[in-house]
């Protein structure tokens, strides 16, 4: 067996047990950051899976695979003709996150079990979270696809992965995944790092993520 092909044994070994997860947890009823804080222990849970997800994502591929240390070793100030662009996008995201976070009062109930205060440890880990998952998909898997693949035949691949990987996510979710895996995959090619994705998947998840944290836990925020 060649590394090359225990490599992509290890990428389908670690994608298949990350979707199972996710698939119990959905039996669980813990999709997302709106299901947890409704659920008793439903936050350590969701805490639990970022954990795992750090460790399987981010440091292992990180320390076994030292080829692709350089994604995230590595971030320079991109050509304007890349950053301008980037940075509109950026303030898109960030628009469209809070926009869809106001999107229904209704659906934000007024009670559960978590205070506005244990926000900070979730989104510290959440933060984590998300950069071993862009070293993931957009490092590991998105550069070793380059290999074998052209630029768009990569990102093809990639982003159906990333579709894959939120089959259980609502169906807006799923859909926007599409055009937003494109994206990611193109500032990482451009900017040969992660870093990029990641501040632009943190902004979107971090604005949507604190409306709904606020909201779900406004009535126990003083205790």
């Amino acid at each position: 067996m060649t590394i090359s092909t225990t490599l992509w044994v290890l990428i389908a070994t670690v994608f298949v047990t990350y979707f199972a997860i996710s698939w119990i947890y959905k039996k669980l009823g813990i999709l997302n950051l709106k299901h947890a804080l409704m659920i008793r222990n439903g936050l350590l849970f969701l805490n639990m899976k970022h954990v795992l997800g750090i460790m399987i994502f981010g440091v292992f591929f990180y320390f076994t695979w030292t080829e692709f240390q350089f994604t995230l070793n590595t971030i320079e100030i991109a050509p304007l003709h890349v950053l301008i662009p980037y940075l509109i996008l950026l303030f898109v995201s960030a628009l469209l996150a809070y926009r869809n976070s106001n999107g229904d009062e209704s659906e934000y109930s007024e009670s559960g079990y978590y205070s506005f205060s244990k926000a900070w440890g979730y989104f510290m880990l959440r933060l984590l979270f998300l950069l071993a998952y862009e070293f993931f998909f957009r490092g590991v898997i998105f550069f070793s696809l380059l290999e074998h693949f052209s630029l768009w035949e990569a990102i093809a691949y990639n982003t159906l992965l990333y579709v894959l990987i939120h089959a259980f996510d609502s169906r807006k979710e799923l859909f926007g995944s599409i055009p937003f895996g494109v994206v990611l995959c193109l500032f990482t090619y451009f900017t040969q790092s992660v870093w990029y994705a990641f501040i632009m998947h943190a902004t979107l998840s971090t604005v949507y993520e604190i409306t709904i944290f606020y909201k779900q836990t406004k009535t126990t925020i003083l205790s």
